[in-house]
């Protein structure tokens, strides 16, 4: 009997030291992040997926633990400078973080892609130490090679002076029986950025013959365009900068054997420029010095005309994490042309654009461009001819120009986008 209870005593003994044992600690955190990468066309989305393999990679922000926005804005030195926004979402709202990255006109795609993938692995690391994940991240720091690099104290030495050059030629010729075309292409530039100054220059031409076999024999078309931009823009403030532009050009559409014009330039940026790639809204207004050399007689019966016109432009852009849109309203008018006003001339402009993440996979957009055109000094006095107006070699009269464009998209099914399969396409 006493070792019956005992056993009964050892036994409750055993119980109550076993429920007394802590329990082991539950890990309540994600596994890893849901992660949503808004970067239009600036990413390798194969390579970024397969790279960081570690996170859930989702199609739409909603239901996402990280949206990473990345917008880009270009470099005087033929560069980008990206800047990677981190917003966290849900059960992380109010974790944000940015990094900024860079790449060089001499980088290969392979090195901007690597670059650009190895600052968003940075960027996700403060977000990963919420996850299981966050536990087996490694923490290494690439060293250089200190002798290799220069003191900071020293100036840095560009043979160039910060002088970027790009060269384009291209051209086509394609035919079939009844008719042939032939293509040029120029494109030329020379650029100078620093922080105070950015001086450019720019030129194009392009030309293009075309022949076609009729019923009523053989027609030709030839239609040239070209224009050269310079500018020469110097920093006064955050908001403020002010310069001049110069323009040339010809144009067999347009009636213009030569045009030049000066333009005094200032603008006024609401938001500073350094936040230019998310948000930009700005004014700008230019005094023009213009000089035409018509082709034909124009309507106002004049071959050479020195002008003097004014230009007001506001303009906005903006992309966020609910989506991007853009606009610009522009006021245009001749002053005079030393002899008599010229205020009747004008030409006001409105143009659009906007892309709203509705919901979940529903996105909408919408835009348009309308103008009042009341300023087309340059048309010729003699109508032209049916062919030019089809082939689009002359432009015709107008008081008004307007285009429309609409579009909706929807996503459904599964959220996640972590597969990478490059089979039947072009690669990954």
């Amino acid at each position: 009997m006493k070792g019956s209870l005992f056993g009964r005593w050892l036994l409750l003994l055993i119980v109550a030291m076993v429920w007394a044992q802590p329990a082991q600690a539950q890990d309540d955190r994600p596994e890893t992040l849901d992660v949503f990468l808004d970067c239009e066309r600036s990413c390798d989305f194969d390579y970024i997926r397969r790279t960081i393999s570690y996170v859930n990679y989702v199609r739409d922000r909603v239901g996402s633990d990280v949206h990473v926005l990345v917008t880009s804005r270009s470099t005087g030195s033929g560069g980008r400078n990206y800047e990677l926004q981190f917003i966290g979402l849900d059960t992380l709202e109010g974790m944000e973080d940015t990094v900024e990255w860079a790449t060089q006109s001499t980088m290969t795609d392979a090195e901007r892609r690597e670059g650009l993938t190895e600052a968003i692995a940075r960027g996700l690391v403060r977000f990963l130490l919420t996850t299981q994940v966050g536990d087996e991240l490694l923490v290494t720091r690439h060293v250089h090679n200190t002798s290799e690099l220069p003191e900071l104290a020293t100036e840095i030495v560009d043979p160039w002076n910060y002088w970027v050059f790009n060269i384009r030629l291209s051209g086509d010729y394609d035919a079939e029986e009844s008719r042939s075309t032939i293509r040029t292409n120029t494109r030329v530039s020379a650029d100078r950025v620093t922080e105070e100054w950015k001086i450019g220059l720019s030129g194009r031409f392009d030309y293009r013959e075309s022949e076609f076999e009729l019923s009523s024999g053989s027609v030709r078309s030839i239609n040239r365009n070209g224009s050269v931009f310079g500018q020469v823009v110097k920093s006064l403030t955050d908001h403020w900068s002010a310069g001049f532009t110069t323009y040339s050009a010809t144009s067999s559409s347009n009636n213009t054997d030569l045009s030049i014009s000066v333009s005094p330039t200032v603008e006024f940026s609401f938001f500073p420029y350094a936040e230019s790639s998310t948000r930009d809204f700005r004014a700008r207004y230019e005094v023009n010095f213009r000089n035409y050399r018509y082709e034909e007689l124009t309507v106002y019966e004049e071959t050479q005309q020195t002008v003097v016109q004014n230009q007001f432009q506001l303009s906005a852009n903006f992309r966020q994490p609910w989506g991007s849109a853009r606009a610009r309203f522009s006021v245009e008018s001749y002053i005079t042309d030393f002899e008599q006003s010229l205020f009747d001339l004008y030409n006001i402009g409105f143009s659009g654009e906007i892309d709203v993440r509705v919901a979940r996979g529903l996105s909408v957009s919408f835009g348009g461009e309308i103008s009042s055109v009341h300023d087309q000094i340059w048309l010729p006095l003699e109508t032209s001819e049916d062919e030019d107006v089809l082939l689009g070699n002359r432009a015709l009269p107008t008081s008004f120009e307007y285009e429309f464009g609409f579009g909706l998209s929807y996503r459904f099914g599964s959220i996640y986008n972590n597969v990478v399969n490059p089979r039947f396409g072009w690669g990954g």
